[in-house]
């Protein structure tokens, strides 16, 4: 079956720029993608990890105010830290297994992340597709600062898709510290006037890396569907999304961190200054550059700051580790990850992650869960679906609904498969916007803020022991053009988890679609504490209806 999301902003590109194919032609990228220094920062990380590790020296870790930070840490700073020492004594009783603890909440999740950032000793390497510059964004990047400045070294590799000329001069600033490197990996050549890229690149630049991991003295790794933004970690006014990270450690972590390698080194991934250079009149001061953290001290009572430092005070993560009180489950886990030579079209297709999890996961027995922000199956996939489904296998799928999802011709690519799978048996869901307003008591899907609610989680169970969890989504754009990466994880209990997450029980957050004798769909959920039918979509008017209709018919399911 193909486990087939775009990220919207991804998609529109696709969509605008594919008017535009015959105006591609070649452009040129810098002829040194790696900048001597660059290379010998990465020569200093290898240097690191060649000494025996027991030798480490114990550094003293302070998450105090030292008078240049803009967010106070936990004032019980914690003496003698050695993160190192503290997870390899886990990984000794378990040499042959890896331990997951899943990341639920979107302060949690940027919490572990800062707090493993003041952790850390020797080296922090983070692969993202998307890092805003918002206060979350600016956030972790002074997190990651004040690391180098104490002798961590940190590499940083980012998507180029989402980033801008004003974000370019952040990680020139921040580039700048001989403890920090920063790499673009398949970059616009235009950076200032962008629409140029779409113009005469689109080929190109249509394939982009979706990857999301942090890795921390090469012990202990994030990875999931959050990108790096406000959005994503549960703090933005008007939008959320509801995401799954694991905090993974053990075996699996040197597959990840040999995956970042492979990106990092890659010939098509830039140094920042080769790509820009500092405006005249802008800011040398790392620091002072950082406009949003800067402006949010201002409403220090109730600005986006204070929401971020309650999150790290309400977190035990640091002790929890070190005392090993960090709940994780051992088991046998294989990670996945496309081959960055995707993105150049130099790698058979049947080394892509689509055809690993075919290998691996082979065909369900007995059940299929899939949880997919944007569920597009294509022909194929809905007929493998329907095979399984009239098997007797039980499958069930979340996704967003139509005032979920911020793409509406992702929802139009799923939206006319709806009928044949729900006349195969197969259970669907979606997510309502209005998901956080609810007092959400289902363990995977709890949220802080009013805002509106749109699925970013990409996992799947099959049967009873096997999930999935990463950034691929089961859409087309994830199997066949972006790069991709997750962890197989052999656990009952987790699979039992999200098989039984997609229940009657979820529908005070979601909608069941089911399908009428009549072939008419209605959407069942529950508002205000009683059950509520809609025979027509909700939250969806005539314009609407005519525009997915005219979607459905252009040929862009792969585009999705």
């Amino acid at each position: 079956m193909s486990m087939f999301s775009i990220e919207p902003s991804n998609l529109s590109l696709s969509l605008t720029l594919g008017l535009t194919l015959g105006l591609s032609a070649c452009q040129s990228l810098p002829k040194q993608p790696h900048l001597p220094e660059s290379q010998a920062l990465s020569a200093r990380v290898e240097a690191l990890y060649q000494q025996d590790n027991k030798k480490q020296d114990s550094v003293r870790i302070t998450r105090l105010d030292n008078g240049t930070s803009i967010i106070n840490s936990k004032t019980d700073s914690i003496d003698n830290i050695d993160l190192v020492a503290a997870i390899s004594a886990q990984n000794d009783t378990h040499p042959d297994l890896s331990g997951y603890h899943p990341i639920i909440t979107g302060a949690n999740a940027f919490a572990s992340r800062s707090i493993l950032t003041g952790m850390a000793t020797r080296s922090i390497d983070a692969q993202y597709y998307i890092w805003h510059d918002d206060e979350a964004g600016q956030l972790l990047l002074k997190d990651l600062w004040d690391a180098a400045e104490r002798g961590v070294i940190v590499r940083l590799l980012l998507d180029d898709f989402n980033n801008n000329a004003k974000f370019d001069q952040h990680l020139l600033r921040f580039s700048s510290h001989p403890n920090i490197a920063v790499r673009i990996i398949n970059p616009l050549m235009y950076r200032k006037f962008q629409t140029l890229n779409y113009l005469t690149g689109f080929p190109r630049i249509n394939r982009r890396m979706h990857n999301k991991s942090m890795i921390f003295d090469k012990q202990i790794t994030i990875i999931g569907g959050r990108n790096i933004g406000d959005e994503y970690l549960s703090n933005d006014k008007n939008s959320q999304f509801a995401d799954l990270d694991v905090l993974l450690i053990g075996k699996v972590v040197a597959d990840i961190d040999n995956s970042f390698a492979s990106y990092w080194s890659a010939p098509i991934s830039f140094d920042i200054e080769t790509l820009a250079t500092l405006d005249k009149g802008e800011t040398t001061d790392f620091v002072q550059g950082l406009d949003k953290l800067k402006a949010d001290e201002k409403n220090s009572s109730n600005g986006s700051l204070s929401i971020y430092k309650a999150a790290i005070e309400d977190s035990s993560i640091d002790k929890d580790l070190l005392n090993k009180r960090v709940p994780f489950r051992w088991t046998d886990m294989q990670f996945l990850s496309d081959d960055v030579g995707k993105l150049t079209k130099t790698v058979p297709a049947d080394t892509n992650l689509v055809h690993q999890l075919r290998t691996l996961l082979g065909s369900p027995s007995k059940k299929l869960t899939i949880i997919s922000s944007y569920f597009v199956p294509t022909k194929d996939g809905v007929d493998t679906l329907v095979e399984l489904a009239e098997s007797g296998i039980e499958i069930k799928i979340l996704t967003n609904s139509f005032d979920a999802t911020d793409v509406t011709a992702v929802h139009s690519g799923y939206s006319q498969w709806r009928p044949s799978l729900l006349r195969a048996g197969v259970k669907i869901y979606e997510l309502k916007a209005t998901a956080s307003e609810e007092k959400r008591e289902n363990k995977l899907w709890k949220a802080r803020s009013q805002s509106s609610t749109s699925l970013h989680a990409k996992a799947f169970a099959v049967d009873d022991y096997q999930v999935f969890i990463g950034s691929y989504n089961v859409d087309p754009r994830s199997a066949n053009i972006n790069t991709e990466m997750g962890v197989i994880i052999n656990d009952d209990q987790l699979a039992t988890q999200l098989h039984d997450a997609l229940s009657d029980d979820l529908l005070t957050q979601a909608y069941e679609v089911k399908l009428l004798d009549n072939g008419n769909l209605q959407w069942h959920t529950i508002e205000d504490g009683k059950k509520v039918v809609y025979d027509s979509e909700p939250r969806i008017d005539v314009s609407d209806h005519v525009w997915l209709t005219i979607m459905s018919w252009l040929p862009i399911d792969w585009l999705l």
